[in-house]
């Protein structure tokens, strides 16, 4: 083999070779972008469907101590989902993981605070029984009467500042799920988030429940009013 021919073969054998590991690269690239997608979009669906359940406890009737510990188990899980997220390395689909950590941080701060509105919602009923049970005995006046009047009085009305402050943020944060749940549907299933009109829904019996709760705080004022 003449040396001209030589050089032609060590050219192309390199070619081949550069091309190889081109092709391999991409492989691997491609294969990482596509396990990252994979388990990014199973955050996004396990989170949703514990969105789902949670938004299902809005109603007018009172919560109890167990609906409670559900909701705070959910504010767990998805803390944990979230701190997955953040631990990957984000690099093969940037955009796709900060979608998802918008959507994942947002569903964790609307659980957080639904949680603390039916937790405040239940000692709030729980202050308000107990200042009608002091109100009746009312024939029973004197300065301990009143000085334990004004105690509960004050923590009827703490629990229902605590109540009213909760969801309150309980529904901006309600209000503010479309904007991520569309900056996150261009890059994944829409199937896979919460539909907005349960987001709406929750939003609406949450509103309900909120005027239902501030009457029934008023006539516990008006009961411990000056007689």
């Amino acid at each position: 083999m003449t040396p001209g021919a030589r050089r032609k073969t060590v050219a192309a054998m390199l070619v081949a070779l550069l091309a190889a590991s081109a092709l391999g690269y991409w492989g691997y690239s491609t294969y990482r972008k596509r396990e990252l997608q994979r388990t990014v979009l199973e955050l996004v669906k396990n989170t949703s469907l514990r969105l789902r359940d949670s938004l299902g406890f809005e109603s007018n009737a009172p919560g109890t101590a167990e609906s409670v510990r559900k909701l705070d188990d959910g504010v767990q899980e998805v803390d944990r989902r979230l701190a997955d997220l953040r631990r990957m390395n984000a690099s093969p689909d940037r955009a796709l993981v900060e979608a998802a950590d918008d959507y994942l941080f947002t569903s964790l701060q609307i659980l957080r605070t639904q949680a603390s509105s039916h937790r405040y919602r239940l000692r709030l009923a729980d202050s308000t029984q107990a200042l009608r049970m002091h109100m009746r005995n009312a024939n029973r006046r004197n300065d301990a009467w009143i000085r334990d009047a004004l105690r509960t009085k004050d923590r009827a009305e703490k629990d229902y500042f605590d109540y009213k402050l909760s969801v309150e943020a309980f529904g901006r944060l309600l209000l503010s799920v479309s904007e991520v749940r569309t900056k996150l549907a261009v890059r994944a299933d829409p199937a896979l988030l919460v539909a907005d009109d349960l987001v709406m829904e929750a939003y609406k019996r949450a509103l309900d429940t909120s005027k239902q709760t501030a009457d029934g705080m008023e006539k516990a004022r008006q009961l411990a009013g000056p007689r």
